[in-house]
This record gives C-alpha cells, structure tokens and sequence, in this order.
C-alpha cells in the first residue's frame, strides 16, 4: 500500500514538474516569437525614441508632442564617463556584469516582499530587465507579466552585449518632462556635456534616475520644497557613492572627497519647451497621482511608453485667449511706457530663438529692420526685411500703437488718424529694429502686411473652465516656461468682495440688506483698520447688491466685520463649532485658554468684556428707542464704537476727524461734562421764567448750540465738526426767546440725545454685571467679546474660501475683501466657478491647483485606455445663494464697473439669410489692486444646454484674466492707469468672444430662440426670486408696487416675500452649503 501511494506521488511530481517544463517551454517559444518582432536593433532605437501626444478636446488636433527626438540627445557606449557606468551599476544592479539578465536573489526577495503584500510591489528589476520593459509592450502588473519580462529579459542579453544594453538604458531614462537620456541629464542638472560629468555629478544622475522628481530643485515651487529636493539629493549621492566604494569602484580618497560635496546643480537649456498647457500636463503626468496609476498599467518611464494624452483643452478658445494676450498687451504697454525696441531682443532670444527668424507654426511676434520709412498722407508706411523676408506696416498696421502711444502722451481720450500718421513715423528711422506680426493678407505689390507691435515688459494670463475642466490656459506673452495662470501670485483687489457677499448670504444676510457706506475704523486685537474709499460714494447706506455692483470698499469692509451679527447665540455657538474654535470635549478650561489666547490672540480683559456689554445694551434700547420716537436713531446707534482713543489711527483729514466723534465714551464724557455745566449754571436754564437767564453770561454757555433748523439744543466741544448744522449760540437764542432746557433733550456733539447715551449707559451696566459672572473664557462671555466674534467672521471666510477652490494659506484680515491676500487666477477661476454653479471638481479629491482636470483619457501605444477622468461634483453652495451670487455679477456688467463689456460679448449668426451679433448675458467682477499693480476680471458666460440648446449657468465657462508687471510694478503712465476695466477685461471679454463663436458652442445654441427672447436664459432651481424695485443709488429697496418702476430706478431678483405693504426680506443659515436649502428664517 505504501508503495502504491509513494508511486502515485512520484507520478504526481513528474506530472507537475513535466508540465510546468512544457507550459515554460511554450511560454518562452510564444514570448521569442513575440519579442523577435522588436529585438532588432533599428526596431530598439525607434521605440528608444518614440513620442507622446498631447490632443486637444476634439481627439484629433495634437498641441505638442511629449519626447520629441529633438529632446534626445543619444550617446554612444564609447562616450559614457566611466564613472557614470559605475555608478549606475552601483545603484541599480550591483551583478550586472555576472548575470544573464536577471538576479536570482532579487527575483526570491521580491516574490517574497510581494507574497507578503498580497500583489505585485516589488519587482527585483536588473538593468536588462528595465530595459526590456521599456522595448517591449508593457502590461499590468501581474505574476505573468514579471515572468514575460524575465524572459524577455534573458533574450535581450542573449542578443546584445552588456555594453549595447547599457547603451540602451543610458539613453531611455526619465529626466524632465521633455527630455530623457545621459546627454539631456548633464546639460539638463548641470549645464554640461555628458563626456564632461564627473564622480559626484554621475553618482547623482545614476541615483536618480527611478525618481528623479524627487530629487530635482528646478520643479519645486517654494524655498523649502528645494531646500529639501538638495537634501534629498546629497543624501542619494552618498548612498550611491558607498554602494561604489563596496564594489571597489572608487577608491577611499575619492569616497571621501566626493561625499564632502553638495550636488552642483546648475540647470541648463535643454530644448525651448513648447508652451505652459505642455508643462501643466507634464506636471501632472510626473505627479504621484499619475505616476501611480501608469506604473499600476507597466508604464514606469513616461519618455519610452508612447502614450496618447487626451485633453480638455479647446484649440478655438486656447487659440483665441492666446492671441488676445498678444494683442492686447503690446497696446498697454505701449501707454505706460512707449515704443522701446531692441532692448527686448536678448529676451526675446531667451525664450524664443533667433528674434529675425520668424517662427514656422506659431503666431509669435518676430523682428525685423526698417529699410524705408514712406511718409506719405494717403498712403503711408514702413517697409521692413527678416531672415528670409521683407514686408509692410501700412496705415493699418500702424494704428494699432500709434493710437496707444497718442493715449499715453495726451490722455485715454486721444484718437489716431492718418493727419497724426507723420508725427508717429518721425519715432523711426531707416535700420531701426523693430516687433512684427505678420498678417494673412498681401498689399498690391505682392508684399506681407505686417502688424507694428512690440515685446511687452507688461505680462499676464488666462484661464478658462467649464465643469471643473481647463478649456484654456495662457501663461504669459510668450507662454512659456513660467505659468502665470497658475503659479503667479497676484493681488486680485476686489475679485474677493464677491466671497464676503456668498459667506454672507449663508449667514443669514440678504442682497437686499442695507450696509453702512461711510469710512469708519475697525479694532481688532490691539490694530486699528481705517479703510479707505477708492470713489466717492454715492450713497452713505447701500445695498449688499449695490456694494458689488459699486465695487465700494467701505460697505464690504463693514459687512465682514459685521457677518455674523444676524445669527442668533444657538447659530453662532453652531459656526463656532465647525470652525473648531469651541473648546473640545477633551480639552480642559485652562488648555482651552491656552488655545484661544495664544494660537488667536483673543484677550478677555476688564475692557473687553465692558465693550461686550455696551454692544449688547445697543441691542436691547432699540425697543426704547422705537417707543420714544427715536426710530431714526438705531443706524446712528449701530455706529457707536465702545471706545476710540486719538492715538488709535492718524488723522489724514476731516472723514477721520468725524471716526473719532463715534465713541461712546468720550460722547458719555461729554455727556456728563454738560450735566456738570448745566448744575453749575443752576435752574436758570430750566424755567422760562427765570429772572437770571437773561443776565448769564456767554461764557457760562460755552459749547451749548441752537441748531434752529432741526428744534434742537447742542453740547459740544468741536462745533465746526459737526455736519450740515447751521448753529447759533443758546446764549443768543436765550436773549430773543423762552426756550425751556431739558438735559435729557440735548444732543451730545450733535449725534444723540443725552438720555439715549444714559439709557445706553445703565443697559450695559446691568449686562456688564450679569457677564462678570462668568470666566473670561466660558462661551456665556466668550463668544460676545468682540474679538472674538470678528476672528469667527474672518476664519470663516479663510475656509469658505479654501472651500471653493483657493488652496493659498489666506491671512485673516479685514483688508481681505479688498484682495490683501495674492493668489493665481487659475485660484480665482475655481472660487467663481463655486459660486456660479453651486459646484466644484477634483482630480480624485485633489485640492492642488497644480492637479485641476486637465487630462481626460490616456492610452497606451496599442490604443488601450490606461485611465479616464470621471467627473464628480462637490456641492458647496445652495442653489439660492448661487442665484443671489449670480444676481449681483450680472448687475455688475450692466450698471457697475464691468459695464464696459455690456452687450461686447456677441454669438455671431445666420439666421436666415441675414447674419446677426447676439449679445449675451455676461457675469463678472473686476479687480484693482492697492497702487495699481495688477488688473484682474473673473467672469462667467452661460452655455449651451444640448438638449435644449438654451443658456444655462450650470452649462457655462469661467474666464479669468489678470494684467501686470512680474516686478508688481504700479500700471502709471503720465496719463494712464490702467484698471480692471481697461487692462483685463478687454481680454476677458476677446477670449469670450472665442468661446461663443467657437464650434461647439454654436452647434449646441439655438439661436433663433436667442435672437427673439434674450432675456430667457434660466435662473437656477431655486425659483423663489421676485423681482423688485431698487434706488439706482444706492441699490435698497423702494416701497412701491411690484407693477410701478419709477423713473430712475431699477428692477432686481430679489429673495423676498409680501409682507401686507412691505417686503420681507428672507434669510437662511446655512454655513458651508449647509443642507440643500438651508433652515429659512425671518
């Protein structure tokens, strides 16, 4: 019996072992016959340099072209530096010399690592076999495939010498985004031939060649990412260095002096790269992300795979952003500073090449020099030659800078016209060098037009969305090298008004809620901000909607300092705690103190704690105030600080002056100062009758006014302070009439009567006792103090603001709405994309403005998709909020400071025959930074919905676009500034332009249903907008018939309802987004 069972397991065995030979032996025949297809060398250097594509949006056209061969330099085995071999097999495959493809010990070590990992982790890979993944179709990752590669790997070695092989290899390797290779490697880290590199610059290149991101300062965007790239790469250069001691590759005493030096970066020129949606994309494709996802699909080294990239990029929108950029900016620039010329050239070289080659395939400016200047009236112009041709600038071509150049000596009202065309030649003279862009059309001598333009110093970029993807992203004039679409910080200005209305909006405010206009000062924790108008105000109270419109500082400054005032103790204790300012369930009284106190700067002083008082006595005398006819008193009372100091600010003019009249203190000071007079004098004051009254002396009533024209009695100390008041001493008034004093009637200073400040007084008396009950940071009295509560508003707009796509560490300042905080456009795009739509996207959840989508298919060399980008949106804003957002930038562009491109962005048509421009309705918000440094407009265009072909918000684009020096230059000329208006949006409003009159759009558009009915385009789902009648100057709401529009006013959407006579208006909590439409309260 035992001998049966022993037979059958020996029979078992041969059977398993007999099978598992002939399964080898048919699978190395199958891979031979495979492999042979690609083992021949001239079939091994084409795939060596095979190239990526990069497609736009419709699949077809191609925007450039990853790896090209001019981003190789190959290097013969003959020519590697001998250290570099070393060091290369020193860090990578210790036995490559011994072994015949592949390293037993380390094919057991990764099947163990990888056993132990439950799939493939590790791959043990030799120098062959690396090479062989990147000649032979790559696969998943599998047990199959890391036996194919094996045996691919044994047929290499078969076939080549281990010198072709490392040949191979020394020329396959990922460097940067364009470029691999030895050759591309030394020129690329260190400014130097390959032949030239020595022991410490090719141990860095061999221990850097699997990761070389990692270890590369040149991409790194802030000092301490490089700081810690240069680290990293000293710290792999010693590890290199002892692996090549151990090997007795190197002798000690060049160990030593070798691992004493840092890494000697010095980047080089490469190859010009393309443009900046080439570095975004290859960005991307370097990140850990990507990186993943195609060393998941066997694509470990981008430069060899042949990969096919697939866009979201639109080439008529790219296209046409592109050339307004180009258009725009030599004009501007031509305003602020003048012609120039050939100080440019050696820029121009830098970035482009040869400046009097022009450049085939590209619509990029060019020189050339004048060769005869023809000054004649009607038919003027200069005629110029290049490298390989010669043209003309006629009249036409000359208009465009000679009408800047004419607006930058006399004023934006200065026009150019053929009479002032001879004053403009005298700037040139024969062999002048010269900016040229050369048109599509030829004058009657066969000759080029040509464009007069100019190198602009001025820059700045572009960047359009739609759905969470990049339809288009201009990075400068040449577009090159660096992104200023994403990685140019800039001070937006007022772009960040439009995130303090959405925070308020959510906190329980209205559009149509009134704001103090007026400039005023803001304590926060021991500072003082004293915010100053860019205009003079039209109003002293607007509307939210009119603070946006008017773009008007001191209104916004007011609503953040005052956003959450609505909000009753349960909300505001609910917004505390999810900012994670309340003290946690694990955190002691005293930790929690620690926090507040030292992390935020909150003190809870005597002080703090009577100013709490006073602003809840304001509160609660409004009932008083109503009940003793004082109804016209509660904004004057809501003005009232606790306490103003004269040291607290300095005093520029009158407006400050009057900040200083509003402290309760000094008016109860006065107040008192005036009870103490009033006894002094005695009762003469009191009685009519009295038989002194008329023997006081003028002196005995110093500071006591008549203001005849309002009935009222004045005590005040700055009498030429105190407005529209045309006053005569009560002395006088006391000689001619009876008038009866009573102390509690007298106005203080003019402002409010002296029981009003008593009643104020005792009020907070009593909840000054009651708060003094409490520990100074208990949530009773912490949460009233008023630093406090101003730290809640301005966290609350710093995460609301990360929320919707500003990945920036924002400052929490007061100045925040008037754009303190510099971030990209690209940023600014995704912030309005969110309060547009309600939405935001990701790349799989990541918050990077570096990662946006921009990739939306990728597939390998045989077609196969590797990855596909599938869109998921976030929902941040409630769809009433969006409408409200959406209200305000509409209005923006037809009464505010975008009108300018009211009705500029047209869907050109044929209807019927006839051709017609369609305006369409257009969203934005301009922004002027402090000292005019930057333009910026962000805006939004609805598009197309494709089963209705209607306008739909939630179908539309986001364009932003910002103008400015890279030096943060101020935008001046002697008689120019340029604005939000004037410097960016015209390129707004031209990349528009491409987008509405681009194929797809016009394809999905039904333009009939425009051309009848523009007004149709739909409001979002929230359906609850009424509209209603508002004060063309100041944007509050008029108490008339919804059916009445009195002339002069306006009609809104507002979230309101019928009251009986009046309009209430609605309010919702709804932090964060909230629920979907938040908990509505009235």
């Amino acid at each position: 019996m035992k001998r049966w069972i022993l037979r059958g397991v020996i029979i078992s065995l041969l059977v398993v072992v007999l099978g598992s030979a002939a399964f080898l032996l048919l699978f190395y025949k199958a891979v031979s016959e495979e492999a042979a297809t690609r083992m021949e060398r001239g079939i091994i250097d084409s795939l060596i340099f095979s190239e990526s594509p990069v497609y736009y949006d419709d699949g077809k056209s191609v925007i450039g072209v990853f790896f090209e061969k001019m981003h190789r330099k190959y290097i013969r085995y003959k020519d590697i530096p001998p250290y570099f071999v070393k060091a290369l097999v020193a860090a990578e495959d210790k036995t490559f010399f011994s072994h015949y493809g592949v390293d037993p010990s380390a094919v057991v070590r990764a099947f163990i690592a990888n056993f132990k990992a439950g799939r493939i982790a590790q791959g043990g890979s030799t120098l062959t076999q690396q090479t062989a993944k990147n000649i032979f179709k790559r696969e998943k990752r599998s047990y199959v495939a890391k036996m194919k590669e094996l045996m691919q790997s044994l047929l290499l070695e078969k076939e080549y010498s281990k010198e072709e092989i490392l040949e191979m290899y020394a020329n396959q390797f990922f460097v940067t985004g364009f470029g691999s290779g030895l050759r591309i490697a030394g020129r690329y880290f260190f400014d130097k031939d390959a032949e030239d590199l020595d022991l410490v610059e090719s141990a860095f290149i061999a221990g850097s060649v699997k990761s070389p991101n990692k270890y590369n300062p040149f991409i790194k965007k802030i000092k301490a990412e490089k700081r810690e790239a240069m680290k990293q790469a000293k710290l792999r250069k010693d590890y290199v260095l002892g692996n090549m001691l151990e090997l007795n590759f190197i002798t000690n005493s060049e160990y030593q002096e070798a691992l004493e030096k840092e890494v000697p970066f010095k980047e080089g020129r490469v190859t010009y790269r393309l443009n900046v949606v080439l570095d975004y994309i290859k960005d991307q494709l370097d990140s850990d992300y990507f990186k993943a996802i195609l060393d998941e699909q066997g694509v470990d080294n981008i430069a060899t795979s042949g990969i096919r990239i697939y866009t979201s990029i639109n080439k008529e929108i790219q296209e046409g952003a592109l050339k307004s950029l180009r258009k725009h900016l030599p004009a501007l620039d031509v305003k602020l500073t003048g012609l120039g010329g050939e100080s440019y050239l050696e820029k121009y070289r830098e970035l482009v090449g040869d400046p009097f080659r022009r450049q085939k395939g590209e619509e990029i400016p060019f020189f050339g020099r004048i060769t005869e200047i023809r000054n004649d009236k009607e038919n003027p112009g200069i005629f110029v030659s290049w490298d390989g041709g010669e043209g003309v600038i006629d009249y036409e071509g000359l208009r465009s800078l000679g009408e800047a150049l004419r607006k930058g000596k006399h004023g934006p009202w200065a026009d150019f016209t053929k009479k002032h065309v001879p004053e403009f030649l005298a700037s040139f003279q024969v062999g002048d060098v010269v900016a040229l862009e050369a048109t599509a059309t030829v004058d009657d001598s066969g000759m080029i037009r040509m464009m007069l333009t100019k190198v602009p110093s001025l820059e700045g970029g572009i960047v359009v969305l739609r759905k969470g993807l990049i339809k288009a992203m201009v990075g400068g004039f040449f577009d090159r090298f660096f992104n200023r679409a994403v990685d140019a910080k800039r001070q937006l200005g007022s772009i960040f008004k439009t995130i303090v209305y959405a925070a308020a909006l959510e906190l329980k405010w209205n559009t149509l809620d009134p704001l103090q206009n007026i400039k005023d000062i803001y304590p926060f924790e021991s500072t003082f901000y004293v915010p100053n108008p860019d205009h003079d105000p039209e109003s002293d109270r607007v509307s939210i909607l009119w603070a946006g419109v008017k773009s008007e500082n001191l209104a916004t400054v007011w609503l953040l300092y005052h956003l959450t005032d609505r909000l009753s103790m349960n909300e505001f204790r609910e917004l505390v705690e999810s900012l994670g300012l309340s003290r946690k369930t694990t955190e002691t009284y005293e930790e929690y103190t620690a926090r507040v106190r030292d992390r935020f700067g909150i003190m809870a002083t005597d002080e703090d704690v009577r100013e709490a008082a006073f602003e809840e006595s304001k509160k609660e005398i409004e009932a008083d105030l109503i009940f003793g006819g004082h109804e016209g008193l509660m904004s004057d009372i809501s003005r009232l600080h606790y306490k103003i100091d004269p040291g607290d600010f300095l005093v520029e003019g009158e407006l400050d002056a009057q900040i200083y009249r509003w402290s309760f203190l000094r008016l109860q000071a006065l107040n008192q100062s005036m009870k103490r007079r009033l006894k002094e004098i005695g009762g003469s004051l009191l009685s009519p009758a009295s038989a002194d009254r008329a023997s006081l002396a003028a002196g005995d009533l110093s500071n006591f006014y008549v203001d005849s024209s309002r009935g009222r009695i004045i005590y005040s100390e700055s009498r030429n302070l105190i407005e529209n008041a045309s006053l005569t001493t009560l002395t006088e008034e006391l000689q001619t009439g009876e008038r009866v004093v009573d102390p509690e009637t007298i106005w203080i200073d003019g402002l409010m009567p002296s029981r009003v400040l008593d009643s104020l007084q005792a009020h907070s008396e009593n909840i000054y006792a009651r708060l003094k009950g409490y520990r100074k940071y208990d949530s009773e009295l912490l949460y009233r103090l008023s630093d406090f509560k101003r730290l809640v508003n301005l966290i609350y707009v710093t995460r609301l603001s990360e929320r919707i796509g500003i990945t920036t560490k924002l400052d929490p300042v007061l100045s925040f709405p008037l754009g303190a905080n510099s971030i990209s456009i690209v940023e600014a795009a995704l912030a309005y994309q969110s309060m547009m739509t309600g939405h935001r996207y990701s790349l799989e959840g990541i918050e990077s403005a570096a990662m946006l989508p921009i990739i939306t298919r990728i597939e390998d060399r045989q077609g196969s998709v590797i990855w596909e980008y599938k869109p998921k949106a976030e929902r941040i804003f409630s769809e009433r909020v969006c409408g409200m957002i959406s209200d305000i930038l509409r209005m923006v562009m037809i009464r505010g400071t975008g009108r300018a491109a009211k009705d500029s962005v047209q869907l050109a048509m044929d209807l019927e025959g006839r051709k017609v421009n369609i305006p369409l309705p257009v969203f934005g918000k301009t922004g002027t930074s402090n000292k005019y440094t930057n333009s910026s407009f962000v805006g939004f265009l609805p598009g197309p919905n494709e089963q209705s072909g209607t306008l739909d918000i939630k179908e539309g684009y986001v364009i932003a676009s910002y103008v400015g020096y890279d030096d943060n230059r101020p935008m001046k000329g002697k008689h120019i500034v340029i604005y939000g208006s004037s410097g960016a949006l015209p390129l707004w409003v031209d990349t528009g332009n491409a987008i509405v009159n681009g194929s797809i759009y016009k394809k999905a558009v039904q333009a009939a249903d425009l051309a009848f009915d523009l007004q149709s385009f739909p409001r979002y789902g929230y359906n609850e907008f009424r509209e209603v009648t508002i004060s063309s100057g100041s944007g509050l709401p008029l108490n008339v018939q919804v059916h009445e529009s009195p002339a002069g006013h306006l009609r809104v959407l507002g979230d309101v309802e019928s009251g009986g006579s009046r309009l209430i208006l609605k309010r919702v909590f709804e932090p964060m987004g909230g629920a979907q439409h938040g908990k509505e309260q009235n």
